[in-house]
């Protein structure tokens, strides 16, 4: 093999293998986003996980003098909706810079966007946003 080719492909690999650290590191700090928010005068407090699933669901003990029963259930949407765009929010900022722009879906699975072996050089280099020589 030449010595140049040797060297391009020597640089792809690095820069594969970096990106794969970069994608291995934000997964990890992906799983344990969390959310937590509040509402009818902190009355009524919520957690979501990464995937907006309700973790936790906190009544303050005034909750039953002050609000009824449409009131409370309205808060407790209301709560849960803050606490899953802060999430989604946190999920678009650990992400920004290593995928394209568009929605975050929950259970997305980053390292799939580099395989474990790449087989296409090419295919490698446009997915990272490297300039073809």
């Amino acid at each position: 093999m030449r010595a140049e080719w040797q060297a391009h492909i020597d640089e792809l690999l690095q820069t594969y293998q970096e990106k794969r650290r970069q994608i291995a590191d934000m997964q990890s700090r992906l799983e344990t986003i969390e959310a937590e928010a509040e509402a009818a005068d902190g009355m009524v407090r919520v957690k979501v996980d990464r995937q907006g699933r309700l973790t936790s669901l906190e009544f303050d003990p005034r909750v039953q003098r002050k609000l009824g029963s449409e009131e409370l259930a309205e808060a407790v949407l209301e709560a849960s909706r803050d606490a899953q765009a802060q999430v989604a929010d946190q999920m678009r900022a650990a992400m920004q810079g290593l995928v394209p722009d568009g929605p975050a879906e929950s259970g997305f699975d980053i390292t799939k966007l580099l395989p474990e072996r790449p087989d296409d050089f090419d295919a490698v280099r446009e997915r990272l946003g490297i300039p073809p020589r």
